[in-house]
């Protein structure tokens, strides 16, 4: 070919600038835990490279950013920021449909964790200051549980352990099935407030390390022991009682992958079922309240028992203070856990105690308002209440652990805001010292556990859980030919309104 015909030829091609020339028109902002799990996400954080662009889905820019890294976890946020600002003053190019699922062009910014369900809300609390309305969320499995990521459809784990493999093939491929396969489904934000009395404090378990755990936590200048209060995020489930007294020994001994932190839960799990004995949370807990109003009393065993030590037996074994047993409902028995849920997930795997429930209404009486069954719903993650259950024994807590659900106890389902009102710290005298020594030691004590999220919590002397909605975001679930997300499922069946 003639070099003035190669010449005639290249300058037939212009390149015109435009307004959205070389833009992305989707930001992908992946906030990764390295040390989560089996630490899969160390391979994330040290990439030269922690912005570039997707071959298959080139209008996709990814952005990696630790969240253990104060730095580079602000410089993320500051960049979320940012591309709102250019989606409001519409700065960004149109989302090209191709092969993206339809839910997908919905919104320019997604933001994903890496890590476990704590990631997960660690995430969410350190975005309290962006608009909720532009994002979608979703997550990489890394963790133990990984609760959040089964709910959503994605599965317990990565599907290989190379999360990058070569020429970040397998980052891409997992990238690309979320947003080719995925439909978009609401999932209610709680806020906790755990709060105990000045003679108390409220600290997250374990020792005081920098290892990831709950890393959004503000910690206090002083000794964690000197906390009157800590106020979280919440979007799965939370356990009062069994799991959280094995959850905080489990702290104190976590490892680094997640065979053995499954090895350590298993060895604190046994060390409860055969060397102590779970206090009845009824020891700890008064009463709950919706809006204010008291729905819902509980027995004190403890009274109880010295009524029993002193030969009273003029009182009934599940009376309650003053008239309130005769109006109010109130708890039957002495339960040793209590599952407070609004994902239809826990334990690791996609359990919906609320939904396969037969039998257990005899665990209240007086049944009335958020714990009559006449006001009831099919659980949903979108709807505003939270569904309220309880484990009774060791005996049905195993049961539980081995997927014989049936009989689990329901108490009710409670709309926001609700309160569990834990009772005073009580005077150890001298008449009650014989009695107290054979008590567990936590009931002695007055000390209460936690998880929530994955995360757990002690509370000496509590004082009370307060419960409120504060917020919904959109999150991106499974729905293709190898399966639909629980979370999408219920968007698609859920009759309650859209928020704005």
């Amino acid at each position: 070919m003639r070099p003035d015909a190669l010449l005639r030829i290249n300058t037939s091609v212009r390149f015109e600038d435009t307004d959205y020339e070389g833009k992305p028109s989707i930001y992908l902002f992946i906030f990764v835990n390295p040390l989560s799990g089996d630490q899969k996400g160390i391979d994330l954080v040290h990439l030269p490279i922690q912005h570039f662009r997707l071959r298959r889905l080139p209008q996709v820019q990814v952005e990696i950013h630790n969240i253990l890294d104060a730095e580079d976890r602000e410089a993320g946020i500051s960049r979320i920021k940012l591309v709102q600002s250019m989606v409001k003053l519409g700065q960004l190019p149109p989302i090209p449909q191709g092969n993206l699922a339809p839910a997908v062009s919905g919104r320019h910014i997604q933001v994903w964790s890496a890590g476990g369900d704590g990631t997960v809300m660690s995430v969410v609390e350190m975005l309290r200051d962006v608009d909720f309305d532009q994002i979608f969320f979703s997550c990489i499995p890394f963790g133990t549980g990984n609760d959040f990521s089964q709910v959503l459809g994605w599965g317990r784990t990565v599907p290989r352990r190379d999360i990058l493999g070569y020429g970040l093939r397998h980052l891409e491929e997992l990238v690309t099935e979320r947003l080719e396969h995925s439909d978009a489904a609401r999932l209610d934000l709680w806020e906790v407030e755990m709060s105990a009395h000045p003679s108390g404090y409220v600290k997250v378990a374990g020792p005081d390390r920098e290892d990831g755990h709950d890393v959004s936590e503000v910690k206090p200048t002083g000794l964690k022991e000197h906390q009157q209060s800590i106020t979280r995020k919440m979007s799965n489930y939370m356990s009062i009682g069994v799991q959280g007294y094995v959850g905080s020994g489990f702290e104190k001994h976590r490892a680094g992958n997640r065979l053995a932190n499954i090895m350590v839960y298993t060895i604190e799990s046994a060390k409860w079922v055969f060397w102590r004995r779970f206090p009845p949370l009824t020891a700890f807990i008064d009463k709950m309240l919706q809006n204010d109003q008291a729905v819902l009393q509980f027995p004190d065993p403890r009274k109880q028992q010295v009524e029993k030590h002193h030969g009273d037996n003029n009182s009934s074994s599940d009376s309650n203070d003053g008239d309130a047993s005769a109006t109010l409902a109130h708890v039957t028995g002495h339960p040793i856990d209590f599952v407070i849920q609004n994902i239809p997930h826990i334990w690791g795997r996609e359990v919906d105690l609320w939904g396969e429930a037969k039998s257990g209404l005899e665990s209240v009486e007086n049944r009335a308002g958020p714990t009559d069954p006449a006001t009831w719903n099919p659980q949903r993650a979108n709807d505003g209440r939270m569904e309220v259950m309880v484990i009774h024994s060791l005996f049905s807590y195993l049961k539980k652990l081995a997927n014989i659900r049936q009989h689990v106890s329901r108490i009710g389902q409670f709309g926001t805001p609700f309160e569990i009102a834990f009772r005073p710290p009580s005077e150890r005298s001298n008449k009650r010292r014989s009695l107290w020594r054979r008590v567990n030691r936590y009931e002695r004590d007055n000390v209460i556990c936690i998880m929530c999220d994955g995360e757990f919590y002690i509370l000496k002397d509590p004082k009370s859980l307060k419960f409120v909605r504060f917020a919904q975001i959109w999150t991106l679930g499974r729905r293709d030919e190898k399966g639909t997300g629980r979370l999408v499922l219920d968007e698609h069946t859920s009759s309650s309104p859209l928020l704005p």
